[in-house]
């Protein structure tokens, strides 16, 4: 496995460049970091913090691939409707 960082071009730019787009992603990167820096703040032990940490990352990780499979989906659907204008939109009545 590569311990090495990525040297590609996108992880040379700012991580405030990167997450201009997603405000919602780097919103919720800040709360993370002031959650922790509270847990430090209220005393709690290293395993307590890792344990708010590791439940707050998991969420983050649910909320982006949700973003990327609504982003995904978009794209498929302007995909299609390019490649035959004629077709009717299906989606799911409520």
């Amino acid at each position: 496995m590569n311990d090495e960082l990525s040297t590609s071009p996108k992880s040379k730019q700012s991580l405030d460049a990167r997450f201009q787009s997603r405000r919602h992603t780097y919103e919720r990167l800040h709360q993370i970091a002031d959650m922790m820096d509270e847990a430090m703040a209220q005393g709690c032990t290293a395993d307590e913090a890792e344990a708010r940490a590791i439940e707050q990352i998991e969420k983050l990780g649910r909320e982006l691939l949700t973003d990327w499979a609504e982003q995904k989906q978009q794209q498929s659907l302007e995909q299609s409707q390019k490649e035959n204008p004629s077709a009717i939109r299906h989606i799911k009545k409520k």
